[in-house]
């Protein structure tokens, strides 16, 4: 029982340091440092809501609000961003990521699952207007050598009646 309770302590600081981190650099909109914290083959999905109680559980099957099959997906959209062609990201809206209520446990050698809450504050200078984003996140960390990475993440936004456009840096 104690040796359980040390591997979940551990478990859970080591969640702590990766998204806590990866919640700092999208704050910063340090993008190269932020895609490099996921592996190769991660998933990145924000399902959307089927009715009030279900969220959809398929993003090859169903609409997802944004879904990334791998890490190549995100590389792109940051050079989009990074290119200044993006229209939706001028001037990129300023963030403020809270999370808490982080629980983590290994569910395996090399791997970890956690789950917490965030509220991400918006603001956006083009129209000088802010709003909350909330729900759930769900992160897979994966060992790689000395380093954990994202293997997947899940993020269920609880208010997803979303009044300007939805990215990665906002949720």
């Amino acid at each position: 029982m104690a040796a359980d309770a040390i591997r979940e302590a551990d478990a859970r600081a080591v969640a702590a340091a990766v998204i806590f981190r990866e919640a700092r650099l999208l704050d910063a909109g340090e993008w190269a440092d932020w895609v490099a914290m996921y592996s190769e083959d991660a998933v990145y999905w924000v399902p959307t809501w089927l009715d009030e109680y279900t969220t959809t559980n398929d993003p090859d099957t169903q609409v997802s609000l944004l879904y990334h099959d791998a890490r190549r997906g995100l590389e792109e959209r940051i050079a989009r961003i990074e290119s200044r062609k993006s229209i939706t990201a001028l001037p990129l809206p300023r963030t403020v990521h809270q999370i808490s209520n982080l629980e983590a446990s290994e569910t395996g050698a090399e791997q970890i699952t956690c789950h917490s809450v965030f509220s991400v504050h918006v603001y956006d200078p083009r129209v000088a207007k802010e709003h909350l984003r909330h729900g759930r996140y769900e992160h897979t960390l994966r060992r790689d050598g000395e380093t954990w990475k994202i293997a997947r993440k899940v993020i269920t936004l609880v208010n997803d009646r979303v009044p300007t456009v939805l990215d990665f840096y906002s949720i």
